[in-house]
């Protein structure tokens, strides 16, 4: 009993003192109430209530209100995204009341540049950036193309909605594809094209000497990508997931059958002796009863609709020692083949981890991976577009009228396209790829052991990337069919480029290694010097690897089991095999003084593998300088104290270019064996390359172009200078930026031929040069009055490339010959030479009066052009610069949103303006076999009243058209022909609705959304999009409008 009482005793004392710290905690915590208010005294409904240093924290109900347990002593947070965060000591109270104010003053926002970051107000290169919620307005399976349109100089063109071709393309002030850094990590254009948009945070684009930092390959300017974190608090799931159907974007379309034989009649009736028609009256009658067949291609091909979808998952929180981000993203997207051949699906994985290992020291691990599949007709999209447009309607695609036999009689080169796009008939291509991406960093403070070394941190970087792709391409043997009259069966014959069955595998791999170091020093001394400096080291390695084995297959299954022994080929695709290395040190020193004057110079000392040696290192400075006039104690005293950033900066450096390069000073060969007979010097029907043959001699190598050991950098130098205006702290805002570039040293052969008994091409030598020179602006407005805010903004850029020395041009014979043909010295880009138009002839009247030398095939509605030389008649010395080529000069968007309550609207306008493109091939005239090639654009003609009257009779009637009559068609190079490819497209418009948070549920969010992409086009380009005319003479696959339902769901 005893025992027992003192085993009571000693379980109570240390019950005691267990509860003594929770005992001592409920006697210094207290209960504090209130309520967060913004400043029109509206309730701020989920703002943040945190207590400082800690992870606890509540948010605000639907009345603002908030009840926290806090420590007596505390300081509270309060938070909400749009306002400036409010700190409030406790002080024992139990009442606080917050009123949050806009954070209109984005000066101190913190914006990424190379190798760090700076707040936004005290940058002076031409930086720009956009957000997480701005690039999430745009919709699109391509980060690429959501850039579109939100930041100044950043111009993007989309030139195919192919799935999974990523056949988009960006530059920065016109000058060239740009380095893109992803979380510090330089790595490829189409490595970002494949981000999931809903992991990236940031965008930043340096577009002046801020990038000579990055040196050798930053002459294009850099895209600085910032993946999202995650941040001190309780964890937190967002999912978004959407459905969306895409349409065709300007897609020419065929004639129905009737109207294909009208123009090809015309077309053959178009001579002044000897025209005739091709289809009688009994060939119309024969297709309206039945008994001849046509081929509706437009309906048999493409798809009005097809469907895409996209899923995203992610969780993140954290501790005060470690914070995490994990995300999952899947997308699908089909093609508008009608075969449903024509696919793409991508998973993307990461992981981004920050963790405290100890006091000022600081782990930092990101990890991501993609998997996607891109599935394709065995012919490409191009060859599907360009044969059924050829074929024409006349012709039937089935032999059987149950639509179970392709047909091949009457078909050009017997090409049936139904076949053609379908992978059970034709075969397929399967293209297979992963990634995996990695980066581990350990930082440390310094000036966490001592004051004295306050500001210094020192930070190691180890990245290792990649990437393997398994492709796969087989052809597929099959028969086509055709009615035989006489027989009355049908016949059957395997078509010709099907056979044999053939099945080619390709396996190619990359990898990249980077080793960083970096030495930072950040410290304001007497709180007006702020110095910075940064000094590191950097080493990058890439190689890559690759093979491919191809045979003829016994049996139409895609298995090398099934070889038939015939044209077996192992070869290496050269462009994919290499191994290049970077060596570099860079700096930089940054001075403010009272945040007024600011001075910036850096460095990079960088070496490339890719020159001889003595040749392979070059040293890029900048210098950057900029004066905050708002800051002066005379202005703030002023009248214009409203204005809170008046800043004019202005940046010089040097850059440098080797992307085109490739070890072009060492000599050899390049073997062409495992190649095939297409390329003229490989393998010959079989054969392997080195023999004589048939009295043909089958070349075994191609020489290398002779070597050069002096080429070196491409050198850019770069001028920038600007003004960054802010007033009624961000109500309205402006920059200005005008820039010029000169690169000397272009990498180029010298025109003047070798003799062919050196055996090779002359060697690359850095020749030539080229200057770009333009203007940017940008405009917002954004205000917020009570629970009704909007936000407007527009941007404008002007680039002007002129070419300054092309050494492979040369060999004129006299002045106006150089001035004729010679668009590469002293020129501006893209000089077009062409036909300027004069009208049109309007009647025989008008021909015969029209006083110039002319042929005698004219008709009504035929082309007049300028007698430009005025020597009475239109030839070759009439033809002068009459428009430049498609590449815009000007670039422009206009963006506005809205948000009240729980409604949110967002629009942006985009364009361009000072290009041209000309008509081509199927876009120019009727092109294909007879009966092919009518799209619907070459009805609108000049044509007679009555279709059998005589075109040469002067009594006939004409009704006038876009074109003249079929068979007349202007100059390819005249500006008839040659139309501006200037346009305002709505790019993205989107509504969207937050349900109103529950009181049960304050973490709870739910917004659903409809969005619209490429909705409405205004443009003077006919039949194709204005974004890439010409691209593939206009057989390109279409770009898409989608129109997208979806929602986005956090707790």
């Amino acid at each position: 009993m005893k025992d027992m009482k003192s085993c009571l005793r000693i379980a109570l004392a240390v019950v005691c003192f267990m509860w003594m710290p929770l005992m001592a905690y409920s006697q210094s915590s207290i209960i504090v109430r209130g309520v967060v208010l913004d400043s029109d005294s509206q309730p701020v409904i989920g703002a943040s209530v945190m207590v400082k240093g800690t992870s606890r924290g509540v948010p605000t109900d639907l009345d603002g209100n908030y009840v926290i347990e806090v420590p007596a002593d505390a300081v509270l947070e309060f938070s909400y995204i749009g306002y400036a965060t409010v700190q409030e000591k406790v002080n024992g109270r139990t009442q606080i009341n917050i009123v949050l104010t806009d954070d209109s003053n984005y000066l101190e926002s913190v914006v990424v540049v190379g190798y760090g970051t700076q707040k936004k107000g005290s940058v002076i290169g031409a930086v720009s950036g956009v957000g997480s919620d701005d690039i999430l307005t745009t919709k699109s399976e391509n980060p690429q193309n959501m850039l579109t349109g939100k930041i100044p100089g950043l111009r993007v063109w989309q030139k195919s909605a192919e799935p999974g071709t990523y056949s988009a393309s960006f530059d920065i002030r016109g000058m060239g594809s740009p380095l893109v850094i992803i979380d510090g990590v330089p790595r490829s254009v189409q490595e970002f094209q494949r981000l999931n948009a809903s992991d990236i945070d940031n965008v930043s684009v340096l577009k002046d000497a801020s990038a000579a930092i990055y040196g050798v390959r930053a002459g294009n300017g850099v895209v600085l990508v910032t993946t999202k974190k995650g941040s001190e608090g309780k964890a937190k799931v967002n999912y978004s997931g959407s459905f969306t159907f895409q349409t065709p974007s300007r897609m020419p379309a065929l004639t129905d059958v009737y109207d294909a034989m009208t123009l090809w009649n015309e077309k053959n009736l178009n001579a002044v002796i000897g025209g005739s028609v091709i289809f009688t009256e009994q060939d119309y009658e024969d297709y309206r009863s039945g008994r001849k067949m046509s081929s509706d291609w437009n309906s048999l091909i493409m798809a009005k609709m097809s469907p895409q979808t996209q899923h995203d998952l992610s969780i993140s929180g954290g501790t005060e020692k470690i914070q995490y981000y994990l995300s999952f993203g899947y997308l699908y997207q089909e093609g508008f083949f009608k075969s449903r051949d024509l696919w793409y699906d991508k998973y993307n994985l990461r992981s981004n981890i920050t963790a405290e290992i100890i006091k000022g020291m600081k782990f930092n691990l990101n990890v991501s991976g993609l998997i996607d599949q891109r599935h394709t007709p065995y012919s490409s999209s191009v060859d599907i577009i360009r044969n059924y447009w050829s074929q024409g309607v006349v012709n039937p695609a089935f032999a059987d009228k149950e639509q179970t036999m392709l047909n091949y009689a009457g078909l050009d080169l017997q090409k049936n396209t139904v076949a053609m796009m379908t992978s059970d008939i034709s075969g397929y291509h399967l293209y297979n790829q992963k990634y995996f991406q990695s980066s581990a960093s350990v930082e440390y403070d310094f000036g966490t052991l001592t004051d004295v070394l306050k500001g210094l941190s020192a930070k190691a970087l180890l990245g290792y990337d990649f990437k393997y792709n398994q492709d796969e391409s087989f052809r597929k043997e099959y028969y086509l069919y055709a009615w035989d009259e006489k027989t009355q069966s049908y016949d059957s014959q395997v078509y010709n480029e099907s056979t044999p069955n053939n099945l080619t595998r390709a396996s190619y791999n990359q990898q990249q290694t980077l080793v960083q170091f970096i030495i930072n020093y950040d410290r304001t001394f007497a709180e007006k010097h702020k110095v910075g400096a940064l000094v590191g080291y950097e080493m990058q390695k890439h190689d890559a690897d690759n093979y491919y084995a191809s045979g003829d297959l016994a049996f139409g299954t895609p298995y090398f089991t099934s070889l038939s022994g015939e044209n077996q080929l192992v070869g290496i695709d050269k462009g994919s095999f290499y191994e290049v290395m970077y060596q570099a040190l860079i700096g930089r020193l940054n001075y403010s003084y009272a945040d007024r004057y600011l001075l910036e110079a850096q460095f990079r000392y960088d070496g490339s593998s890719k020159f001889a040696p003595g040749h392979q290192w070059g040293f890029f400075p900048s210098v950057s300088a900029g004066w905050r006039i708002s800051e002066e104690p005379f202005f703030k005293d002023s009248v214009l104290s409203f204005i809170n950033q008046l800043k004019i900066r202005a940046s010089y450096g040097v850059l440098g270019d080797d992307n085109s390069m490739n070890y072009e000073w060492i000599s050899g060969y390049t073997f062409r064996g495992g190649e095939t007979a297409g390329d003229g010097k490989g393998w010959y029907q079989g054969y392997a390359p080195g023999y004589m043959f048939n009295g043909n001699f089958v070349y075994s190598v191609d020489p290398s172009s002779l070597p050069n050991q002096n080429i070196t950098w491409l050198r850019s130098t770069t001028f920038n200078i600007g003004a960054d205006f802010e007033a009624w702290r961000g109500k309205l805002g402006a920059s200005f930026d005008y820039f010029q570039r000169i690169r000397r040293g272009i990498f180029s052969r010298n025109s003047v031929g070798l003799p062919t008994i050196v055996g090779a091409s002359a060697p690359y030598e850095n020749l030539d040069s080229d200057s770009h020179l333009g203007l940017e602006l940008e405009l917002y407005h954004k205000n917020r009055v009570g629970e009704f805010s909007y936000e407007v903004k527009t941007m404008m850029s002007v680039t002007r490339q002129k070419h300054l020395v092309a050494s492979q041009n040369g060999g004129y014979g006299n002045s106006y010959d150089k001035w004729r043909h010679d668009n590469l010295n002293n020129r501006y880009q893209g000089v077009q030479f062409g036909y300027e138009a004069a009208g049109r002839y309007e009647s025989w009247e008008d021909i015969w009066s029209y006083d110039i030398y002319k042929e005698n095939n004219l008709l009504p509605g035929d082309y007049k052009y300028l007698d430009w030389n005025g020597d009475g008649e239109i030839n070759g010395y009439d033809a002068h610069p009459i428009a430049f080529d498609q590449t815009p000069w000007m670039n422009y968007s206009l963006s506005f949103s809205l948000a009240w309550k729980g409604l949110d609207f967002s629009m942006l306008w985009q364009g361009s303006a000072l290009g041209s493109m000309k008509y081509s091939e199927p876009l120019y005239n009727i092109w294909g076999s007879t009966g092919g090639g009518t799209l619907v654009q070459y009805l609108d003609r000049w044509h007679p009243t009555d279709t059998g009257a005589d075109i040469y009779d002067p009594e006939t009637e004409w009704i006038p058209g876009y074109y003249g009559f079929t068979g007349h068609y202007p100059d390819e190079n005249s500006s008839f022909n040659r139309v501006s490819t200037a346009f305002l497209r709505l790019k993205s418009v989107e509504v969207g609705y937050t349900i109103p948070k529950f009181k049960k549920a304050q973490n709870f969010s739910l917004r659903v959304y409809a969005n619209a992409y490429n909705p409405v086009t205004i443009t003077a380009v006919k039949f194709v999009d204005p974004e890439h005319p010409d691209s593939d003479l206009g057989r390109m696959y279409p770009l898409n409008k989608t129109y997208t339902i979806g929602l986005s769901l956090s707790f």
